[in-house]
């Protein structure tokens, strides 16, 4: 059913996770932490028909969860074909990464990624309401309603709008973008899709590549968290460098929300995140 209302002695801290959904969370840096335990799963009754879809994603996320480590519940947000969506839900899947896609947010409802949301049972969100959806929900109804879905962690994926202050806030270092430039070139508002990829060949770069960062009340200048090198061709179009880019927003996407589940983003003093190897914890990339 679519939803339509929807320090320690090496220097380095990390946050810890995220506790279950409640009216605000305050951003706090702490050393790390140990465990978190299981939590009741508890959709609230409501007369909209959001809550069905509500409450089975509830259900499902309490079925879920892996040994030693609970899953993650992720919302993410799309404007278009969703690929960077598909290859997160299909790694959540496949067990690469611990967790579960337990919401499509998008404001446009027709699009590619909220089809294949709807075609592997992700309740659809439309957000915000406009006149192209009218059905689409306010910056209010859409926090109850991840709070409802005990959403950890937000992912933008190609999403196009602003994200709301309130958002921002409410999920503090939780929320994450992937941009299709090395930031902070080649970033901000106006700046996506093949305008990208036009403004770094027309500058004479020689390299390019993704993007991965926390987000902020603005447009592409939240902290960068990981990037991928994409060499610039002589001869290239923007399509053909924007398939490259693509090619490495997939895995380098997939990768940082694998740490991001596995609680290995670590924050360093001066407010810069890392990510700490799976093999070496002495390591960060």
């Amino acid at each position: 059913m679519e939803a339509a209302i929807a320090s320690t002695g090496s220097g380095l801290l990390r946050s810890s996770p995220k506790p279950p959904a409640r009216q605000q969370r305050s951003a706090r840096v702490v050393g790390f932490a140990s465990q978190p335990q299981p939590r009741a799963v508890r959709c609230k009754r409501s007369t909209h028909p959001a809550a069905r879809a509500c409450a089975a994603a509830a259900r499902a996320g309490a079925m879920g969860g892996s040994v030693g480590m609970e899953r993650k519940r992720l919302a993410v947000f799309v404007s278009g074909g969703g690929s960077n969506f598909r290859a997160i839900h299909d790694a959540a899947l496949g067990g690469k990464v611990n967790a579960d896609v337990v919401a499509l947010v998008t404001d446009k409802p027709g699009c590619g990624g909220a089809e294949h949301a709807r075609g592997n049972g992700v309740p659809v969100v439309v957000f915000p309401k406009s006149k192209s959806a009218p059905a689409g929900v306010s910056t209010d109804e859409l926090l109850n309603t991840l709070r409802e879905l005990r959403v950890d962690f937000i992912l933008l994926a190609g999403y196009l709008k602003l994200i709301p202050v309130e958002l921002v806030q409410a999920y503090p270092r939780s929320i994450l973008n992937i941009h299709p430039s090395l930031l902070p070139a080649f970033g901000g508002k106006g700046y996506y899709g093949l305008k990208v990829h036009k403004a770094v060949i027309a500058s004479g770069a020689r390299y390019s590549g993704p993007t991965v960062h926390f987000v902020d009340e603005h447009y592409d200048t939240g902290r960068t968290l990981a990037q991928r090198i994409v060499p610039v061709l002589a001869n290239d179009t923007p399509e053909q460098l924007a398939a490259r880019v693509l090619h490495e927003e997939h895995q380098v996407y997939v990768d940082a929300v694998t740490a991001l589940c596995e609680d290995r983003i670590v924050w360093r003093e001066d407010g810069v995140p890392l990510i700490r190897s799976q093999t070496n914890p002495n390591e960060y990339t």
